[in-house]
């Protein structure tokens, strides 16, 4: 009697050691320390300090009344720079922020972990992608908007200006004012930004610059009542491409 006592014993701490056993065994494996960071960019739109309003009235840079319906422009190919040497660079990415939208954010892609101190930016497209065909693109290079549909062999409106600009000088601006159109185009008009900025990440983490674009300083100098319409690389658009490199500034 007093054997099969051990026995039964000896039995049953062998099933659970061996249940013990499979349960380490089935154990997921734990996983492995994240080596890469996050990069992305985020941006938003504004008129000196405030957050810039489709909806609101502001004023051109000789004083005239406008009141926008449409902001957008390409960037792309970002670069992560430190001490003067290019860290990263994304090539083919681009994005394409939109004032309707208001803040937004873009996700760029993995990175080694560390600081930076500079981001250049495409401002526009390199000729390549400027003149590729659009029905065969992603989002944001397939928006049927921001190309020269009706003349392709200039490619995509590399930044887009649109509204209305008061004509009587009483500060109010309604459907009876002329139209601003403004779409600053062809390979010229691409530009480059190098936007400087403090910022590290570690593995694990997000390296998230905020790119403020400043619609104050974008129209710095334009008189829209002026010169109402700007296509292609015309004076306005050369100015306000330029415009455009001086609006940008990381927060």
């Amino acid at each position: 009697m007093k054997n099969s006592k051990i026995i039964a014993l000896l039995a049953a701490t062998a099933v659970a050691f061996a249940a013990c056993k499979k349960d380490e065994e089935d154990a997921p494996a734990p996983s492995p320390a994240p080596t890469t960071a996050t990069f992305k960019i985020e941006y938003g739109f504004h008129w000196d300090v405030d957050d810039f309003d489709l909806t609101q009235t502001y004023a051109d840079g000789a004083g005239h009344a406008i009141q926008f319906s449409a902001v957008k422009f390409y960037f792309g190919e970002p670069h992560l720079m430190r001490n003067g040497a290019e860290v990263v660079h994304f090539h083919e990415d681009y994005f394409l922020p939109d004032a309707s939208v208001g803040e937004g954010e873009f996700i760029v892609g993995d990175i080694t972990p560390g600081s930076f101190d500079t981001l250049e930016l495409a401002i526009g497209l390199d000729s390549e992608t400027n003149h590729a065909d659009p029905t065969l693109a992603a989002y944001p290079l397939n928006d049927p908007g921001m190309h020269w549909s009706w003349n392709p062999a200039a490619g995509y409106k590399f930044l887009l200006l649109e509204g209305r600009v008061d004509d009587d000088g009483d500060g109010t601006v309604d459907a009876s004012d002329p139209t601003f159109t403004y779409h600053c185009a062809t390979d010229a008009a691409l530009r480059e930004a190098q936007l400087g900025f403090t910022g590290s990440v570690a593995a694990g983490g997000t390296l998230a610059p905020h790119m403020e674009i400043r619609m104050n300083l974008l129209v710095a100098g334009v008189d829209m009542l002026a010169t109402q319409m700007g296509m292609g690389y015309e004076p306005i658009n050369v100015q306000l491409m330029d415009n455009l490199v001086s609006s940008l500034e990381i927060q």
